[in-house]
C-alpha cells in the first residue's frame, strides 16, 4: 500500500462518513445511552419570575408511585463556585449556583429534581410538588422604566472585543451630511430550538469519579467546571458526546441542569437521566436576547458615507452580564470615517441569554444592512453600487490590513448570476402573473475568521487503520467527514482507512464548538498529528508499511500534536469571511411573504468540502429566513413566561418555506494568512445579511419599510 496512490480528497464533495449512521439510527445521542439500574429525573420548576420561595412542599411526591430521591435546597451538596474565568464579566451562562438560596430571577429556574423509575413517574411526581412564595412583579420589557434603572453600558463583549467605540466626529459630520436617515430596528427573544433537547446522564462509578453523556459543545469545559463545582481532579470526570442533534449557540454554557442531574446521581446512589421537554428548551437553555438598534447614517452627495452611529439597547438576566454585541460589525464592515457604536444593557426577569447562531452579527448586521438599503435608496443610488463606493479596503478599526478580501466579487458575481440589473430601482413596481408585488433585495454577509488551540492524537494499527482522536464535536457539520480528509490526505491512504474519533473528554484537547473556528482550530492539529505520524512511520520503515509489515507491529505507533493560532499573522491583521446575498420575494394580497429564490457567493478561505460547505450555506439561509418572517418568543408580560413555548406557535421554517432556487457559490480561494490549507470558518456567515436581504426586497416589493422582526402579514396590509 504506497502513501502515494491515494487520490486527495481535500477539495471533493465527499459524502459524510457518518451519513449512515444517522439515516439508518446507529448513531447514538446523549438521551439514548442506557446504564444499569438507571433512574429518570423532572425538575421543579418556579412559576413565577421575580421573589423568592418561602416553602417548597414534597410531602405528596415523595409518595407518588416509583419516586426513588428528591434533590432541593434542603439536601443540595453545596456547590464550589464555577471557574473563576467562565463567570467573568460578560460572559455566557450563568453566574449563579444552582439551589444557593431562595431566591427566584425568572419563570422556570431549576427549584430541584424528583428522581424515579422512569420518566412518566418523575413527571408526575414533580407536578405535586407544591412551591410557596413571596412574588414581585418581573421587568419584562425593554422599555419597562423599572428596567432602565438597571442600565449599564458594558465595555467589552465576553472579555475580547470593544463594545463602546468611537472614532471621528459623528454629530459634525452628520450636519453636514447631505443625505441623512434615522431610524429604530428591532429583533425580537429567539429560542435555539434544534430537534434533540439537552439531555444529561449523570453516574458515579465510585465516590469521587463522575461519567457523564451530554449533549454539549463543550466537552472540556464541561469537564472543568464539573470538577471545579464537585471538587474533583479534572481527569475524574469523562464526558461523553459522540453526535450532537443541532445547537446553534445552545448546549454550550453553564447551566444549572448538569450540575443537578450529577447530584441528583450521587443522591440515589444511581445513574440519572435528565431530559428537557420542548418547553423547557425556552426557559433553561439560553435565549437570543431582544434588541432595540437605533442608527443614524449620513452619506455626502457622492453616495459616500460620512456618519454612522449604531446604539444598541439589548438585555440580559439578574444572573449574567451577556450582552449580544450587535454594533461590532458597524466598525469596520464599511469605509466611513466617523463611527460611534455602543450598546446598552439592562436587566430583565428572563431566562439569561448567551450566543445563538451569529451572536450579533445576526441581529447587527439586520439592522446595518436594512439601513444601508435605507441610506442608499435616500441617496439614490443602487443599492450594490452603494456598497462598492464604501467598499473598505482595509479595518479601518483595528487599523490593519484583511488577511484575505474577495467581497467585491462575491457583489459582482452574485449580481450576474442572480440577475440583478433586471431590477426596476422603483418600489412596489414589479408584478407577479397573478398579481402579487414582487422584491429584489440584497445585503452583505460577514463573520469573523477565528481559530482556537486545539490537540490531536494520530495511531497506526496493525490492521492498516488510522485512528486519529480530539475532544471536539459533531453538532451536523461533518467534522467527522472533514477530519477524515483532512488525515487521508496528509497520510496519503483511503479516507476509508481512517477512524476519526470525537466526543469524548479523555482526548486531547479542542476548544468549545462555536465561533465558527472549529475546522479552522481542529483541522491544523489533525494535519500536525498525521503529519508526525507519516514522518515516524517512514522513518521505521522507509515507505508506507504493506500488510506484511503492519502484521509484524507489536504495539500500535502513536503520535500526539497540539496546534495554536499563530499571533504574529493575528496582531498583523484582520480576518473576516465575507459574502453577498440576493433574494427574491413575492407579497400575496393578505400580506404573507415567499421568497421564491435567492443567490448567495461567499468568500470562505478554501473548500475543504464543497458539499458540506453548500449544506451549510443552505441551513443559514433558510435560518435566516426563519429569523426575517417567522421567528418570536412572547414573554407574557404579566408572569414572564413564554406564550409560545412549543413548535406550534412558536415559528421556524420548514421545508415549504425554503426557496425553490437556491444558488450558492464560493470564491474558493485559500486565504494566505490562514493556517494551513487556508479555510475559515462557515458554520455561521450563512445567517448574516439573509434577514435584512429578505426586508429589504419586502420594501423594494410593497413601498413598506418593516424594521422590527418578524415581518409579519399584519405588518404589511
Amino acid at each position: 500500500m504506497a502513501a502515494i496512490d491515494s487520490a486527495p480528497t481535500i477539495g471533493k464533495p465527499l459524502t459524510r462518513v457518518d451519513g449512515r449512521l444517522k439515516v439508518t439510527g446507529a448513531a447514538t445521542y446523549a438521551a439514548e445511552f442506557q446504564r444499569p439500574k438507571l433512574a429518570y429525573g423532572a425538575l421543579i420548576q418556579s412559576a413565577i419570575a421575580n421573589g423568592r420561595v418561602t416553602k417548597i412542599d414534597i410531602s405528596a411526591a415523595k409518595s407518588a408511585p416509583g419516586v426513588v430521591g428528591i434533590l432541593t435546597r434542603e439536601n443540595t451538596p453545596g456547590f464550589k463556585p464555577y471557574p473563576d474565568d467562565l463567570t467573568k464579566k460578560g460572559a455566557p451562562g450563568e453566574n449563579r449556583m444552582p439551589l444557593q438560596d431562595d431566591e427566584v430571577h425568572y419563570a422556570g429556574q431549576h427549584l430541584g429534581v424528583v428522581v424515579a423509575e422512569t420518566f412518566e413517574q418523575a413527571a408526575y411526581a414533580a407536578s405535586l410538588v407544591r412551591v410557596t412564595y413571596q412574588a414581585q412583579p418581573p421587568i419584562v420589557d425593554l422599555p419597562d422604566e423599572r428596567a432602565a434603572n438597571t442600565a449599564t453600558t458594558p465595555e467589552k463583549f465576553i472579555g475580547r472585543e470593544d463594545l463602546q467605540v468611537k472614532r471621528g466626529d459623528v454629530d459634525g459630520a452628520l450636519a453636514g451630511a447631505a443625505h441623512k436617515i434615522d431610524a429604530t430596528y428591532s429583533t425580537p427573544i429567539e429560542n435555539h430550538n434544534p430537534i434533540e433537547t439537552y439531555s444529561t446522564t449523570a453516574e458515579w462509578e465510585a465516590p469521587d469519579r463522575l461519567l457523564v453523556h451530554e449533549c454539549t459543545r463543550g466537552i472540556k469545559q464541561l469537564q472543568r467546571l464539573l470538577a471545579a463545582c464537585f471538587r474533583l481532579p479534572a481527569e475524574n470526570i469523562r464526558i461523553i458526546c459522540p453526535f450532537i442533534g443541532g445547537a446553534f449557540g445552545s448546549k454550550g454554557f453553564q447551566w444549572s441542569q448538569t450540575l443537578l442531574a450529577a447530584a441528583a446521581a450521587r443522591l440515589v446512589q444511581r445513574p440519572v437521566k435528565l431530559t428537557f421537554t420542548r418547553p423547557q428548551m425556552f426557559d433553561s437553555a439560553g435565549q437570543r436576547a431582544r434588541t432595540e438598534q437605533h442608527f443614524t447614517v449620513g452619506a455626502d452627495n457622492n453616495g459616500k458615507l460620512v456618519a454612522l452611529r449604531h446604539a444598541t439597547t439589548t438585555h440580559s438576566s439578574p444572573l449574567s452580564e451577556y450582552t449580544e454585541p450587535c454594533g461590532n460589525m458597524s466598525r469596520m464592515l464599511y469605509s466611513c470615517p466617523n463611527v460611534d457604536v455602543t450598546h446598552r444593557l439592562v436587566k430583565l426577569n428572563l431566562t439569561s441569554p448567551c450566543p445563538m447562531r451569529a451572536p450579533g452579527e445576526c441581529p447587527g448586521v439586520f439592522a446595518l444592512e436594512c439601513a444601508m438599503d435605507e441610506i442608499a435608496h435616500e441617496s439614490g443610488i443602487d443599492p450594490v453600487e452603494f456598497r462598492l463606493r464604501n467598499y473598505a479596503d482595509h479595518d479601518e478599526h483595528q487599523n490593519k490590513p484583511w488577511s484575505m478580501k474577495n467581497l467585491r466579487e462575491c457583489y459582482e458575481r452574485g449580481a450576474k448570476e442572480f440577475g440583478w440589473a433586471k431590477r426596476n430601482p422603483k418600489s412596489a413596481s414589479m408584478r407577479g402573473p397573478e398579481g402579487s408585488q414582487i422584491g429584489f433585495g440584497m445585503a452583505t454577509a460577514v463573520y469573523p475568521a477565528a481559530q482556537q488551540k486545539a490537540g490531536a492524537t494520530a495511531s497506526l494499527n496493525k490492521d492498516g487503520t488510522v485512528i486519529v482522536r480530539s475532544a471536539t464535536h459533531e453538532i451536523g457539520t461533518g467534522t467527522y467527514t472533514a477530519m477524515s480528509q483532512f488525515a487521508a490526505d496528509t497520510l496519503g491512504v483511503p479516507v476509508e482507512k481512517i477512524r476519526f474519533e470525537l466526543g469524548d473528554s479523555a482526548f486531547p484537547t479542542a476548544p468549545n464548538n462555536g465561533g465558527s473556528w472549529l475546522t479552522a482550530s481542529v483541522g491544523p492539529a489533525v494535519l500536525g498529528a498525521c503529519g508526525e505520524l507519516k514522518k515516524k512511520v517512514l522513518d521505521r520503515f522507509g515507505h508506507w508499511p504493506n500488510e506484511q509489515e503492519l502484521a509484524s507491529l507489536s504495539a500500535p505507533i502513536q503520535t500526539e500534536f497540539t496546534s495554536e493560532p499563530n499571533k504574529d499573522e493575528r496582531e498583523k491583521f484582520s480576518f473576516f469571511s465575507y459574502g453577498a446575498v440576493f433574494v427574491e420575494v413575492h407579497v400575496d394580497l393578505f400580506g404573507q411573504v415567499r421568497v421564491k429564490r435567492a443567490t448567495a457567493v461567499y468568500d470562505v478561505g478554501q473548500m475543504i468540502n464543497p458539499k458540506l460547505a453548500r449544506s451549510q450555506i443552505m441551513g443559514g439561509l433558510i435560518f435566516a429566513i426563519s429569523t426575517a418572517l417567522f421567528e418570536g418568543t412572547v414573554p407574557d408580560q404579566a408572569t414572564g413566561r413564554a406564550v409560545n413555548a412549543n413548535l406550534a406557535e412558536y415559528h421556524v421554517a420548514v421545508h415549504a418555506d425554503a426557496p425553490p432556487e437556491l444558488d450558492i457559490d464560493f470564491i474558493d480561494k485559500p486565504d494566505p494568512h490562514m493556517p494551513d490549507l487556508g479555510a475559515r470558518g462557515i458554520g455561521e456567515i450563512g445567517v448574516t445579511g439573509a434577514p435584512a436581504a429578505v426586508a429589504n426586497a419586502i420594501f423594494h416589493a410593497t413601498g413598506k419599510r418593516v424594521r422590527d422582526l418578524p415581518i409579519t402579514p399584519d405588518k404589511l396590509i
